[in-house]
C-alpha cells in the first residue's frame, strides 16, 4: 500500500507542475544529528511517519538580476505555489484517510523577526537532504543536479508510511569559493585550508548578518539576496541557458560602468533600476547599498 500511494502522490506532484519530488522517513534526522530534537519533524507533529518534499526551480536568468523587484515576485510566486501544492496535498491524503500537515515554505512573521530571532521552526533543506534531492553545499544550501541551487523546497508531514528516497552519494559542491568572495555581507566565512577539505561540509554562516542584508534590500523593496544562490556553478540549468562559466563575470559585475557593452549587465541594470529604490547610476556597482553592507559587517565584527 505504501509504494501505491508513494506513486499516487508523485505522480499528483508532477501533474500539479512540481519539478522535484522526495521521500524521507523522520528517523533520518535523529540518525545524522545535525538538526537538534526541537527542529525535527518527530518533535514538530508527533504522528508523523513520512515527510514528502516538493520542489520548484528558480529560473536562472531572473536569480542573476538580483537584487530586483523581478527576484522579489520569482521568490514569491515560488513560495505560493510550493505552500499551494502542499496544501492541496495535505487535503488530498486527509481525503484518502491519511493524516498530513504542510509546513509553509519560510515560517516567519517578517524580517524583523528573523533578526531577532534567525530561525525558523522547521528547516526544509534538511528534508530535500534526507529524501535524496540532492546534497548541502559550502552556503548552506541544497544542491541540485538539475538546478544547482536554484530551487526551493516544502515539506509534508504525513502519518502514512512511505518508502524512503536514500540519499545520493554524489557531493555536487565543488568548493569553489563563489558564494563566499561574493556574498555582500561576507556572511559565510571560510578560509582556503577549510575550504579545500571536504571534511569541513559548510562555512561558518552569519546568519544575523544575512538577515539584517535582507532587511537592507526589503528598504529598497529588492528583498531577498540570492547572491550566493546565483554565482554557484552547480546546476544543468547552465547548459539550459548558456550560462556554464561565469564565475568572473559575476566578480567583474560591480566593477562595471553604467554604460558597459556588456549586454547581461545592461539588462540587469536596467531591471534592477524599476520598480526598486536602486537608481539607475547605482543599478550595477549597488553603491547605494554598499554604505548599509559595511554597517552590517561592522555590527557583527565580521572582516571585509
Amino acid at each position: 500500500m505504501g509504494a501505491n500511494l508513494k506513486i499516487d502522490i508523485n505522480d499528483y506532484l508532477l501533474d500539479r507542475g512540481a519539478d522535484l519530488i522526495g521521500f524521507a522517513a523522520p528517523e533520518q534526522w535523529a540518525q545524522d544529528g545535525r538538526v537538534g530534537d526541537a527542529y525535527r519533524p518527530g518533535s514538530i507533529w508527533p504522528p508523523v511517519r513520512s515527510v514528502v518534499v516538493i520542489g520548484l526551480q528558480m529560473p536562472l536568468p531572473i536569480v542573476e538580476t538580483t537584487p530586483s523587484v523581478q527576484h522579489r515576485d520569482l521568490y514569491t510566486t515560488c513560495n505560493r505555489r510550493l505552500d499551494d501544492l502542499a496544501f492541496d496535498l495535505t487535503r488530498r491524503l486527509n481525503r484518502q484517510g491519511h493524516a498530513a500537515i504542510p509546513l509553509s515554505r519560510d515560517g516567519y512573521a517578517n524580517i524583523h523577526v528573523l533578526i531577532r530571532k534567525p530561525a525558523a521552526a522547521f528547516a526544509h533543506i534538511f528534508s530535500a537532504y534526507y529524501a535524496g534531492l540532492g546534497h548541502i553545499g559550502v552556503n548552506h544550501t541544497i544542491l541540485t543536479r538539475a538546478f544547482g541551487p536554484r530551487v526551493r523546497f516544502v515539506s509534508v508531514f504525513t502519518d502514512a508510511s512511505l518508502p524512503v528516497d536514500t540519499n545520493s552519494p554524489e557531493r555536487l559542491c565543488i568548493r569553489c569559493g563563489a558564494c563566499v568572495r561574493l556574498c555582500p555581507v561576507h556572511a559565510l566565512q571560510i578560509s582556503r585550508k577549510d575550504l579545500a577539505d571536504s571534511n569541513v561540509p559548510v562555512a561558518t554562516y552569519h546568519r544575523r548578518a544575512c538577515a539584517q542584508w535582507a532587511r537592507a534590500l526589503t528598504e529598497h523593496g529588492c528583498y531577498p539576496c540570492g547572491i550566493c544562490i546565483k554565482v554557484c556553478p552547480v546546476g544543468e540549468d547552465r547548459k539550459l541557458y548558456g550560462r556554464e562559466k561565469t564565475l568572473r563575470h559575476y566578480a567583474k559585475e560591480r566593477e562595471a560602468s553604467p554604460d558597459t557593452d556588456d549586454p547581461h549587465y545592461r539588462a540587469w541594470a536596467h531591471i534592477r533600476s524599476h520598480g526598486s529604490g536602486i537608481s539607475e547610476q547605482d543599478a550595477l556597482s549597488l553603491g547605494d547599498l554598499r554604505e548599509a553592507a559595511e554597517k552590517i559587517m561592522k555590527e557583527n565584527n565580521i572582516a571585509s
